[in-house]
């Protein structure tokens, strides 16, 4: 059946989705994937507006995103997508990364996905309001789903420190009228960087996000690196309510770049 074939999506890379060690901007990856996600859904008669007419939205619950090396400036990003079932209120999605024009691995990633009321942002069961979500028939891996993209706790050594706030501004808010989940990502990385003092590149990462944020608020994000093994925790709070919006977790490698 259609539905459950593998859905595949071509990237060339952009001068502007480039770090400086000339690779993709790890915070990058996550637009691309979000892309293939609702391109499929739209395919799959699940995308932004068919849901918008049963009074749904897609939200983006949990991702974690794994990469054993990265595309460089002249390569075409393919992402690979499927769904993989769903447990409850969680939808799953399956992604492969990899090169279109060497057919190279680059990396993988899995992902969690609700269904909400986009007035109450209460969530709806898939299985529930989406009768035709598809079971995938197990024609694809399993990355990351259930324990392995479970919960996230901070360090239990010490509190996450160096404060570093975002205003959220008209350009970061996205269809569904809040902060877009890729720039959770982009301000961990920020993070890094301003902790280490250094660029950075993120090998694995897994972002929960916990909480919308709206135009104008404001996101503060602490931390905590080991610069040794690369291990980090980083999470931010809504200063206006204290709420916990978004917890990353995973390793990086500092980018010592000649002049």
């Amino acid at each position: 059946m259609e539905e459950h074939k593998p859905f595949v999506a071509d990237y060339p890379l952009m001068l502007n989705d480039l770090a400086p060690d000339a690779k993709i901007r790890g915070c990058m990856l996550f637009n691309y994937l979000q892309d293939a996600a609702g391109r499929h859904a739209d395919r799959l008669g699940l995308g932004l507006r068919q849901l918008r007419g049963n009074h749904l939205i897609w939200v983006l619950s949990r991702i974690r995103l794994q990469m054993e090396d990265f595309p460089e400036y002249g390569d075409v990003l393919r992402v690979i997508t499927y769904p993989s079932g769903y447990d409850r209120l969680f939808a799953f999605r399956q992604f492969r990364l990899e090169s279109a024009l060497t057919g190279r691995h680059f990396g993988v990633a899995g992902s969690a996905w609700l269904t909400l009321n986009p007035e109450t942002y209460r969530p709806a069961s898939p299985e529930q309001y989406l009768r035709d979500l598809p079971h995938w028939t197990g024609r694809g891996e399993v990355f990351f789903q259930g324990d392995s993209l479970g919960k996230l706790r901070p360090p239990a050594d010490a509190e996450p420190e160096l404060p570093l706030t975002h205003r959220i501004s008209a350009t970061q808010i996205d269809y569904n009228r809040h902060l877009n989940n890729a720039y959770y990502a982009m301000f961990t990385e920020d993070w890094l960087g301003e902790y280490a003092r250094l660029l950075v590149r993120v090998r694995e990462i897994q972002v929960n996000f916990n909480h919308s944020t709206a135009f104008r608020e404001h996101l503060v994000c602490r931390g905590r690196l080991e610069e040794e093994s690369g291990a980090f925790y980083v999470e931010g709070t809504l200063q206006e309510s204290g709420r916990n919006a978004f917890q990353a977790q995973g390793t990086t490698e500092l980018l010592h770049l000649s002049e």
